[in-house]
């Protein structure tokens, strides 16, 4: 079934299970990780364990993926140029689009609207020297989790 129409029709359905942001951010630092070792790069990751540690409570699969879709690493690095960031047409495909220019275009779009259906939101920010996603997206603590603290969290990502 095609991604996009369900988004559009309203029959998309989110999981709701208990799951740790460690095991989200592990998962997508791998895929990097890995991508980054075909091209003879390092990256070295330091996530502090009070963040792995966080139980949180939503569709984890969709989480990891809006992740993995908004790393520069994983799946736009070959479009962004050198110093000038993401391309134009791009950007456009993602915030202001109905069609597409490309298939990193549509991605993000859906990614988008599906990180919407989870009350968070995307930026793309494109400063002198630099240009990344900044993503909120809200998750809220598990009902019957021994996780510290209570209510609801937000993580926002850069």
């Amino acid at each position: 079934m095609d991604l996009e129409r369900v988004l559009e029709d309203g029959s998309f359905e989110l999981d709701r299970d208990e799951f740790y942001l460690g095991s989200v951010i592990n998962a997508v630092v791998s895929q990097a990780m890995f991508l980054l070792r075909e091209r003879g790069l390092q990256l070295i990751r330091d996530i502090p364990d009070e963040i792995k540690s966080i139980a949180a409570y939503g569709d984890q699969r969709r989480t990891q993926q809006l992740l993995a879709e908004y790393n520069p690493v994983c799946t736009i690095q070959e479009m962004a140029c050198s110093g000038e960031g993401l391309p134009p047409e791009l950007v456009r495909d993602m915030f202001h689009s109905s069609r597409w220019t490309s298939p990193e275009g549509l991605g993000l779009s859906v990614c988008r609207k599906i990180l919407k259906l989870m009350n968070g939101e995307v930026q793309y920010i494109r400063e002198s020297k630099r240009s990344y996603f900044f993503i909120i997206l809200e998750l809220p603590v598990p009902p019957l989790s021994t996780a510290s603290g209570s209510g609801d969290m937000m993580v926002m990502m850069t």
